[in-house]
């Protein structure tokens, strides 16, 4: 905020987003409908954050089963193909972090990209670790989605709903699908399968082909980024 002039309104933004997406989803904790001004009216937790800027507290997990390309043809699933991956680490503590705008999810992304020859522009979707509304900002920006500082303009004038230019977390995420701990970004996978296997239903983005997935943990320190398709690269 201090920074880029990034307003709370922004990042109420998210929150809507997700709850949107999670309305379409029968196994989402959290369906009803808010709006940004739900978003600002609610409890203050540690400014600037409130309520409906935070993810849930939840049970659950989710499985997924890995296989080689030459068997997956095989099997009675349409199979979904990993074509990047990339990791990127920085500060161990939050308190050693260089930067609370900038991340490792930039260098992790850009592997990715680099595995899968695909950019940002290639996705149809993203799923991206949304613990708290801003984190979505920084990682929509440091994975190429727009530039540095733009991350709230995006949610606002492009959009991440459902209707948005880019559909993030179309489960609803962590912010009301469910978080469950270390589980949380694995139905950030599943869902992705879903979509690219056109199975998502109510949710279904339109003709997904490519999808990014990211997670990060230890506070913004520890980042991976996959890339997931349809066909094989």
């Amino acid at each position: 905020m201090a920074e880029f002039g990034t307003r709370p309104e922004h990042f109420a933004e998210v929150a809507v987003a997700c709850r949107a997406h999670a309305a379409r989803n029968p196994a989402a904790q959290k369906r009803e409908l808010i709006t940004v001004a739900d978003v600002i009216a609610s409890r203050p937790i540690a400014d600037p954050l409130r309520l409906l800027d935070c993810s849930l507290v939840s049970d659950g997990g989710a499985a997924i089963v890995l296989t080689a390309a030459e068997r997956a043809g095989d099997l009675p699933q349409r199979p979904v193909y990993l074509l990047g991956a990339g990791e990127g680490h920085g500060h161990e503590h939050i308190s050693q972090a260089r930067s609370l705008t900038h991340s490792a999810a930039r260098e992790s992304g850009e592997r990715a990209y680099a595995m899968a020859g695909l950019g940002p522009g290639d996705m149809d979707f993203a799923q991206l670790y949304d613990c708290f509304t801003p984190t979505v900002l920084v990682e929509l920006e440091d994975l190429g989605f727009c530039a540095k500082g733009q991350g709230g303009a995006f949610v606002t004038d492009r959009g991440v709903g459902p209707d948005g230019e880019l559909p993030v977390n179309t489960h609803g995420g962590l912010l009301s699908h469910c978080h469950p701990g270390n589980p949380g970004s694995m139905f950030a996978i599943t869902e992705a399968i879903w979509q690219l296997r056109g199975e998502a239903n109510e949710r279904q983005v339109r003709g997904a082909e490519l999808g990014l997935l990211h997670a990060q943990g230890g506070i913004m320190s520890s980042h991976s980024t996959l890339i997931l398709g349809r066909e094989r690269n």
